[in-house]
This record gives C-alpha cells, sequence and structure tokens, in this order.
C-alpha cells in the first residue's frame, strides 16, 4: 500500500490524541522528525511554493516514492479524502495525516527523496557507534560509573 490510501479526513484528529498532534506546529510533545521529514517531502514537491500539492507536484511524489503514477480521479478521491479542495491540493497537515496513517512509511519515502540524506545519515550512525565503543568506562568497588 502506499501513502494515497488513507482517506481519513482531517476532521478525526478531534477525536485522536496522536492525529490531533499531526496538525498542531506548536506540539513539542510530537516528534519533531516526523514533522521535519513531512515538511521536508511536502517543500521538496511544492514547486510554486503555495503550501499545497496540486495534481502535478503531488503525482511526481507518487511517482517518486512508488514508482506508480496518479490519476486525476485518484487526485481527487485523496484530495476529498484528506478535507482538501482538490484546486487547491494536499496541504502539509493532510500529508502528515498520510504518513501517520498505518501501511505508509515515512523513512523509506523520505529516503527516495533524499537518497543523499541517507548516506550522510549512516555516515554519523557510524561514527556514533565508534565513539561508544572507544568509551572507557570505570567502576568502582560498589558498582557505581566513576569514569567521569
Amino acid at each position: 500500500q502506499h501513502l494515497l490510501i488513507y482517506t481519513a479526513t482531517m476532521s478525526d484528529a478531534d477525536s485522536n490524541p496522536t492525529l490531533q498532534a499531526l496538525f498542531e506546529d506548536g506540539n513539542e510533545g510530537f516528534a519533531e522528525e516526523f514533522r521535519d521529514k513531512v515538511g521536508a517531502i511536502h517543500e521538496y514537491f511544492d514547486r510554486d511554493k503555495d503550501g499545497h500539492l496540486n495534481f502535478s507536484e503531488l503525482g511526481d511524489l507518487q511517482h517518486k516514492t512508488s514508482g506508480s503514477d496518479l490519476d486525476a480521479d485518484q487526485y481527487v478521491m485523496v484530495c476529498k479524502g484528506m478535507g482538501c479542495h482538490p484546486n487547491k491540493g494536499v496541504s502539509v497537515q493532510a500529508l502528515r495525516l498520510t504518513y501517520a496513517a498505518n501501511g505508509t512509511d515515512l523513512e523509506d519515502d523520505y529516503y527516495k527523496v533524499f537518497p543523499e540524506r541517507k548516506k550522510a545519515k549512516k555516515k554519523v550512525d557510524k561514527k556514533k557507534d565508534e565513539k561508544e565503543e572507544d568509551k572507557v568506562y570505570e567502576v568502582g568497588a560498589d558498582g557505581v560509573d566513576i569514569s567521569e
């Protein structure tokens, strides 16, 4: 399944705390990384910078992440299902809701759009692992870490 399958409306967020967090930009309790990645994907494909993914832009996202094409009927269905008007397009909030749905993989899609960031992340993770391996811990007689 791909990200465009989920058809809940944004009004569903009122009854679901997790979905509500997706729509609140200032909610510090929610994973910033999730919001940042969805925002980066949305911004990347929003070529006209109007804050919405129109038919062409959403079609490019669909093609880049799944290899499949988006037809006009699917686009209208997705927009209406997400509470967005087809003439305007899919907002970043609606895209967040889509990626929060079961059957979607934000990490996979993010690195398909930004493959160079996956390579950079691997380098950082490798350096982090190497630093952890080199760390020496001193333990006192009572089993307490006294290394620092």
